[in-house]
């Protein structure tokens, strides 16, 4: 078992049971140094003094190869270990990135859905979402 942070539609319950049913949602934690940027999909970018909600899981290595098919890794999106508090301890969770300058843009109404449907499943503040649509909307 290892430690997955997921930030967009894998943070919907549903979406994981169907992808992952072995993985167990550890709640929320909050990731330093990061924000949440629509790319179309969601994406999780570098930015000092940042910090974005996310989705803690407990994944198997069987879990870890289907999420690697649907993030299109290693070409759409690479993974990293980052550092989170959880219950008081300091983990080194997996996460997925985009590896591309790919733009901000627009998700579908369907993936955003998902999106917003997994962050109130897991009390993550959807303001990090609205940001993000916010900031798409500047540079149209």
């Amino acid at each position: 078992m290892k430690y997955y942070l997921a930030y967009g539609m894998n943070c919907n319950m549903s979406e994981m049971e169907y992808r992952c049913p072995d993985a167990k949602s550890l709640g929320k934690v909050t990731l330093k140094n990061h924000k949440l940027a629509f790319k179309v999909h969601c994406d999780a970018e570098y930015k000092p003094g940042a910090s974005m909600e996310c989705a803690l899981w407990l994944i198997t290595d069987a879990c870890e190869k289907s999420l690697d098919q649907l993030e299109g890794y290693p070409f759409y999106y690479d993974k990293k270990e980052v550092i989170v508090e959880h219950d008081g301890k300091t983990l080194r969770p997996m996460i997925y990135y985009m590896k591309d300058n790919t733009k901000l843009d627009m998700p579908s109404e369907y993936y955003l859905e998902m999106v917003t449907e997994g962050y109130r499943e897991h009390n993550i503040n959807i303001m990090q979402i609205i940001q993000s649509l916010e900031e798409i909307a500047e540079c149209i």
